[in-house]
């Protein structure tokens, strides 16, 4: 089985302002866990990621800093939307792709996302590509669909070559905000859906070679039976990974056998 290691993103939207995105990195200053056990990041707003890439090296924090969203445009006339190559200018790892939200309220497609996945690693950034079947509760049929429709377009552009350095956050629409996470079972087949429809659109050695997020309800207290799952091998945290102890813990679960 390959060994992949796990990816944890704290996704922290809107929220935070400066002197709270400065105590954050503070507090978890000295307290993550070397980078080969696992790999860490945020995900802040624009306005804060050059402050927070230069203020996390001065503390020696092994963090990524990650962008919420990028555009699939290098240069050009866009107003208002961020360049993939000035990220990468100021040091930023990678961006969060076509999260539900901005699928949602600001209607990206797949073909948008497939265009911000190809820019984001022709500028050398990681993309954290997030797929969700659109439903208010679970249903099997979608779970087998969904992924493999928006995994098949949002990809369609990436060579093989380049593949392993996608990150595919699943995050769906039902669980966004709830009390609790699906069942693992839930989880764990979803999981095993998304690799086999990368499987498909690559190979089974790549598809094997990307790591697959968990995001939605995610809590210190379900963690690590999340990141225990075969298929599994990251979190995408919302709203518990604004206080840093419980984003903490979180990252901590996935060193925990």
């Amino acid at each position: 089985m390959t060994k992949r290691t796990p990816l944890i993103i704290g996704n922290w939207k809107t929220n935070k302002k400066v002197d709270e995105v400065y105590e954050f990195l503070h507090e978890i200053q000295g307290k993550l866990p070397n980078v080969k056990q696992v790999q860490v990041g945020v995900a802040a707003q624009d306005v804060y990621l050059h402050e927070m890439v230069k203020y996390s090296e001065s503390l020696g924090l092994p963090i990524g800093v990650f962008a919420e969203n990028v555009h699939w445009a290098d240069d050009g006339s866009y107003t208002g939307e961020t360049s993939p190559a000035a990220l990468a200018d100021i040091g930023v790892t990678g961006s969060i792709v076509g999260h539900y939200e901005r699928r949602k309220m600001f209607k990206e497609t797949n073909g948008s996302v497939g265009l911000k996945v190809s820019a984001s690693l022709r500028n050398g950034l990681t993309p954290i590509v997030a797929i969700a079947e659109d439903t208010t509760r679970y249903n099997p049929d979608d779970v087998e669909m969904a992924p493999l429709t928006e995994i098949a377009v949002a990809l369609a552009g990436v060579e093989k070559s380049a593949a392993h350095r996608i990150v595919i956050a699943y995050e769906p629409a039902w669980a966004i905000g709830a009390t609790e996470a699906p069942s693992s079972e839930i989880i764990e087949h979803s999981g095993r859906v998304i690799r086999q429809s990368l499987a498909i659109l690559f190979s089974q050695d790549v598809a094997d070679k990307i790591r697959i997020q968990y995001g939605g309800s995610v809590t210190p207290d379900n963690a690590k039976s999340i990141l225990n799952l075969p298929d599994i091998d990251g979190l995408l945290i919302g709203r518990a990974s604004l206080e840093p102890a419980a984003f903490l813990k979180m990252v901590n679960a996935a060193t925990e056998g």
